[in-house]
């Protein structure tokens, strides 16, 4: 895709003829499924079923997450809480670990913790959760192009 990221239509500012802009609202409506099972799985942990829910909740005042993206939600939760609890660990014993031998090694929450930062980046993008990822996420129509009105002139065989 060259150029701009494509914009939600409600957020076009230039002129739109209309005929273009119900065609691509019938796009972004097309794209839409059900989201009425919206609960978290049962293997959540509880910080990261309250992210769960505090995304849904976000979510549903700009109606953009639906039941097909439920896994990959749970995903971004469990590694949210993840991250979250090697964040606090972290903070606690610190970054680094010294062996009874007296070498300092880096903590293995280190490495739990980027894991999961990389988890909750492409988790998030594949959700929409930033305003730029929600703007890709909407797959433009391709659109036939007009015919030309004097082709019926041309002598097709030459």
């Amino acid at each position: 895709m060259a150029g701009r990221p494509r914009k939600v239509i409600s957020m076009q500012k230039g002129h739109i003829n209309k005929s273009v802009r119900e065609t691509r609202e019938e796009g972004e409506q097309r794209i839409k499924a059900d989201a009425d099972k919206m609960t978290a799985p049962d293997w959540l942990t509880p910080r990261a079923g309250e992210e769960f829910y505090r995304v849904i909740a976000e979510a549903r005042k700009i109606d953009f997450l639906d039941n097909l993206d439920l896994s990959v939600l749970a995903v971004y939760a469990d590694n949210y809480a993840r991250y979250a609890d090697a964040a606090e660990h972290l903070n606690t014993e610190g970054l680094v670990n010294v062996t009874d031998s007296g070498y300092a090694t880096p903590s293995p929450y280190m490495s739990v913790l980027n894991q999961s930062a990389k988890n909750i980046f492409t988790c998030s993008s594949k959700l929409g959760l930033a305003i730029t990822d929600r703007l890709k996420l909407i797959v433009p129509q391709k659109q036939e192009k007009p015919k030309n009105k004097y082709e019926k002139f041309l002598d097709k065989e030459a």
